[in-house]
């Protein structure tokens, strides 16, 4: 029997908005002593199983009828939180196209029913709530506040131990009509 991991399938942005958040995310890892990661939402956390069969999965939901178009991610301000994954980020708005995804995805792929709380993380850590609000507060952040960015790929990640062994095992992009 196949060892059962832990994935995430994440929702990126592309273009140019993209390389500016990694650019950011990037800058601020080095600043903080955290890890550099994909910019990406994350649209279903909790899944665990095999590679080859949440990817087929992933594939069998790319034939659904117009479920897989780019979805607009408007950024809602920085915000902070309590876990090292939710240290420093951006609120998304919850639209009705990224909220239909995650359903959509979530039909296909099953995950967690957990509260789904967009948003786009810029620093992963366990740092004081003190530097956290005043990372948010960095100009270089509020600057992203109210972007709006088209999110044109999703991506099954494995997300078991450190972030820097985090990997893409599959990935589908989101084809305009």
């Amino acid at each position: 029997m196949a060892r059962e991991t832990a994935f995430a399938l994440w929702l990126l942005p592309g273009g140019a908005p993209a390389a500016r958040l990694e650019e950011l995310i990037e800058a601020l890892a080095r600043e903080t002593g955290g890890p550099a990661f994909a910019p990406h939402l994350t649209l279903l956390g909790g899944l665990r199983g095999d590679a080859g069969a949440l990817a087929a999965k992933l594939g069998r939901l790319r034939g659904d009828g117009g479920a897989l178009r780019p979805v607009a991610l408007e950024a809602r301000g920085p915000a902070t939180g309590s876990t090292r994954h939710q240290c420093v980020f951006l609120d998304v708005a919850p639209s009705e196209p990224l909220t239909a995804l995650r359903r959509a995805a979530e039909a296909a792929l099953g995950g967690n029913e957990a509260l789904f709380r967009p948003h786009v993380s810029l620093v992963y850590g366990e740092l004081p709530a003190a530097r956290r609000q005043e990372l948010a507060a960095d100009p270089r952040v509020r600057a992203l506040a109210h972007d709006t960015w088209w999110a044109d790929r999703l991506e099954l990640w494995t997300v078991e131990g450190q972030t820097e062994r985090w990997r893409c095992v599959e990935g589908v992009a989101l084809e305009r009509r």
